[in-house]
């Protein structure tokens, strides 16, 4: 700059020193249109092309990389930057609410489908789930709940969902691990509600398997079976449950069944010509016979038996001479040991007594449709 050339104070921003190297300029406004106004005697400023009119001059990337942006360029790219940020925020906000409602709505839904309102009135997804048709899970269910303690405020599910938990465990066995996820609820909490209803059930309900008074029994009896056995008053059986290997080498030789061939617990069933379930022994080991299961349990008793009654059993119940002493009759089918041929009358009086024994063979079947043991099977 020539030292003839002076700059108006105006131009920098410190006005005090303006002749100091640091000095900034500082911005000047554009004048106004209505302040260009020719002096007299001047030819007035001619308008500014139309850039529409007239095609843009070129621009080279080294001119605009090495051209200064003005201020209102600045602000403009500012402004712009500001307002890309603020789309990307919101975009981000609604991206992680989405997230968290999908989230949400698949743990709502998980939950929603394994509790009580989702079998409510509908006795196939009941019998589905926990093997009870929907009036008798609501029966047990007001029976049950007088037993537990509800003041508790911290249970996290209702007393139905609680024991449907435990139904729904012992029909159809899922792991722990995985209601603990799909109810979003601790191990340890789902292990408790259904080892609290187990021996909730256990304890209040063993009253229904009850031996009927002996007129009962038989205005009980159906017309078919009257027919054929008028004094019917039970048919016995007995039936096997998988379990696990004990680690005790004589209690898992005791629980070995050479039938199953696999550790197993025994019970002997008794019901009723009518379809009841009227007697249930202990447990005993898989290797016990039905013989001795029916002598140590406690079912040779007067209490049960009176004179003249009739009891239908497999063949494997050898113990026509212990009911006799009870003065009641043990009617089994005739065995073909040692025969080449039966007569045609013990053939048909076998049929007979194997068409009505085998009703007790449903009793069997339902202990063993849960699939609680089914981790044992091989």
């Amino acid at each position: 700059m020539s030292k003839f050339v002076y700059v108006c104070g105006k131009h920098f921003v410190t006005v005090e020193a303006p002749t100091l190297e640091s000095c900034v300029s500082a911005p000047v406004e554009a004048p106004t249109p209505d302040s260009c106004v020719s002096a007299p005697g001047e030819a007035p400023t001619p308008d500014p092309p139309n850039p529409d009119s007239c095609p843009p001059t070129p621009v080279s990337n080294e001119e605009a990389v090495a051209r200064p942006l003005s201020y209102s360029e600045k602000l403009a790219v500012a402004f712009e930057v500001a307002h890309l940020r603020r789309e990307r925020d919101e975009a981000r906000q609604e991206r992680d609410e989405a997230r968290r409602g999908h989230a949400t709505a698949q743990a709502n839904w998980s939950k929603d489908r394994l509790c009580a309102n989702a079998i409510r009135g509908s006795d196939t997804a009941c019998r589905a789930m926990t093997g009870l048709s929907w009036a008798v899970f609501d029966t047990l269910h007001k029976f049950l709940v007088q037993f537990v303690n509800t003041s508790r405020k911290t249970d996290p599910l209702s007393t139905e969902d609680q024991l449907f938990l435990c139904l729904l465990k012992i029909r159809q066995n899922p792991s722990l691990a995985l209601l603990s996820q799909v109810l979003n609820k601790p191990k340890s909490t789902v292990s408790y509600y259904f080892h609290r209803w187990l021996d909730l059930l256990y304890a209040k309900i063993g009253f229904l398997i009850h031996w009927p008074d002996r007129e009962c029994i038989y205005q009980a009896v159906p017309p078919v079976m009257r027919a054929k056995f008028p004094r019917l008053t039970s048919i016995i059986d007995c039936f096997e449950i998988r379990i696990e290997h004990p680690k005790a080498l004589k209690a898992r030789a005791k629980s070995y069944s050479n039938y199953k061939k696999w550790t197993t617990a025994k019970y002997l069933i008794c019901c009723s010509p009518a379809g009841s379930i009227t007697y249930l022994s202990k447990a005993w080991g898989g290797r016990a016979s039905d013989v001795k299961i029916v002598r140590e349990s406690g079912f040779l008793s007067p209490i049960y038996h009176h004179r003249g009654d009739q009891i239908l059993a497999d063949r494997g119940f050898t113990l026509k001479d212990d009911f006799a002493l009870l003065g009641a009759s043990l009617l089994t089918p005739a065995f073909t040991k040692g025969k080449k041929q039966l007569p045609g009358k013990d053939v048909e009086e076998s049929r007979i007594k194997s068409s009505i024994r085998i009703h007790i063979g449903k009793f069997i079947y339902f202990p063993q449709t849960g699939k609680l043991f089914d981790q044992f099977e091989t």
